[in-house]
């Protein structure tokens, strides 16, 4: 890992014109993809974008349904709404959305204890729409994997 210190002095040498390949050799980098990283991160958040962080950040349901709901309707690549978000890892988003289609994202962050009868009574409305909403993102999402292998298989059947 490269402190904060460092990451500013690399990216004030490559903005000034040094190439990422120098870069990489005089501090032992070993892509440029983590150049161009530092420097999204640079961008989105400042030097605090820089800083190596220990502590994870939590996201609720709710706002993990609408980071993939935004990124479906506009179609949009991990770091296009990671930066829509100002979340600093695009995998995350990929994450969320491979736990939705398993059917593993869910309201209730950790709880797997069963439901009592009365438990299962007091269910809020809210709780019911989400539920709902990811339900519809599901299938939503799932009709679009379909489309597109639909779509693979006639161009490889398909003479050309």
């Amino acid at each position: 890992m490269f402190s904060a210190k460092i990451k500013q002095q690399v990216l004030s040498e490559y903005l000034q014109g040094t190439s990422s390949r120098l870069l990489m050799r005089k501090y032992g980098i070993k892509g440029s993809a983590t150049i161009h990283q530092w420097l999204t991160h640079f961008k989105l958040f400042g030097i605090q974008g820089l800083e190596n962080h220990s502590r994870k950040t939590f996201y609720d349901y709710s706002f993990k349904i609408k980071v993939i709901k935004w990124r479906q309707e506009h179609r949009a690549s991990y770091p296009v709404t990671a930066a829509h978000f100002k979340l600093k890892h695009p995998v995350m988003i990929g994450d969320w959305e491979r736990k939705l289609i398993e059917g593993r994202l869910k309201p209730f962050k950790g709880r797997s204890l069963k439901m009592t009868d009365k438990a299962k009574q007091s269910k809020t409305l809210k709780q019911l729409q989400e539920e709902n909403e990811l339900l519809r993102i599901r299938v939503a999402y799932l009709e679009k994997l379909e489309a597109l292998a639909q779509k693979k298989s006639q161009t490889k059947r398909k003479p050309g």
